[in-house]
């Protein structure tokens, strides 16, 4: 199809804390994405350790890493495993100059994240690890936010701009 080869491809990053976030908090926009032809990437904070109760940490890891890998074939988009561990995030210099050398490696065009005021701590963490990047890097990508179980986890969270996903 030639609709939108008009338009340029942008490079979109969703960056969610634990794996299944992006897909349930932006799982629409990334396929939306992905079919017009944009370079659309899932990226995982985690790789969800802590994520299956009576599973230990590295077989619940083993599943959802490859949960989410499926989950991306299927939407069409790539998957990055950023190396943080469920439930033991880390906020220190480092980790937000690790953010900020990836997003700069990366060179998005639009990047959506968790909304900051979360009661998740690896939600937080992602968010704030994003947000600090985005002002180092100079605000040279498109910031957006997504919510997660509003109300349970996502707090306070006004959208204003909404995607139709009907389709």
């Amino acid at each position: 199809s030639t609709e939108g080869a008009d338009r340029p491809r942008l490079r979109i990053l969703v960056i969610g804390a634990d794996p299944d976030d992006p897909e349930s908090c932006a799982g629409g926009v990334l396929a939306l994405a992905a079919d017009a032809g944009h370079d659309v990437t899932s990226v995982y904070l985690t790789t969800g350790e802590a994520g299956i109760p009576g599973t230990n940490s590295a077989a619940a890891a083993d599943i959802r890493r490859k949960e989410a890998q499926r989950a991306c074939e299927i939407l069409g988009v790539k998957a990055v495993f950023f190396g943080e561990i469920d439930g033991a995030t880390v906020v220190d210099k480092a980790r937000y100059q690790k953010m900020a050398d990836f997003l700069q490696e990366q060179k998005p065009d639009l990047v959506i994240t968790h909304w900051p005021i979360d009661t998740h701590r690896d939600h937080r963490a992602c968010s704030n690890l994003v947000y600090d990047a985005w002002i180092a890097g100079g605000k040279r990508f498109a910031l957006y936010y997504m919510e997660a179980m509003t109300g349970h986890q996502t707090m306070g969270f006004q959208p204003s701009d909404h995607v139709d996903i009907g389709a």
